[in-house]
């Protein structure tokens, strides 16, 4: 393990159905589609805008608060009995590429 490994798993305590980009089950990402269905199907497609922004806020998940790119994500909570699906906008490219590939930084700091 690693200092980032270690960051980015203390992150995701307390955390189930950890995903990056856009999420067909959202309210805040269907926003702009006429309904849910739309917005079901441009997902599926690949249609949906994934534009990360830039932010010096820090990452949501490993707390690096360097500056960079910062992608949408989601999560849920296993401790609420519906299962709400909480956005976020705060999840940093290391954190995004380790997430979906297992792919570490070459060099992190935490700052």
């Amino acid at each position: 393990m690693s200092e980032f490994t270690d960051a980015f798993e203390r992150g995701m305590q307390g955390m189930i159905g950890v995903s990056s980009g856009s999420c067909p089950g959202c309210e805040k990402c269907m926003e702009g589609y006429a309904t849910a269905d739309a917005h079901r199907k441009a997902w599926e497609r690949g249609e949906t805008p994934e534009s990360p922004t830039f932010s010096w806020s820090a990452c949501g998940v490993c707390g690096t608060t360097l500056g960079g790119d910062r992608s949408v994500w989601h999560w849920i909570d296993p401790n609420d009995p519906k299962r709400e699906i909480n956005h976020e906008h705060d999840m940093c490219t290391d954190c995004v590429l380790f997430h979906a590939n297992g792919d570490e930084p070459e060099s992190w700091r935490k700052r």
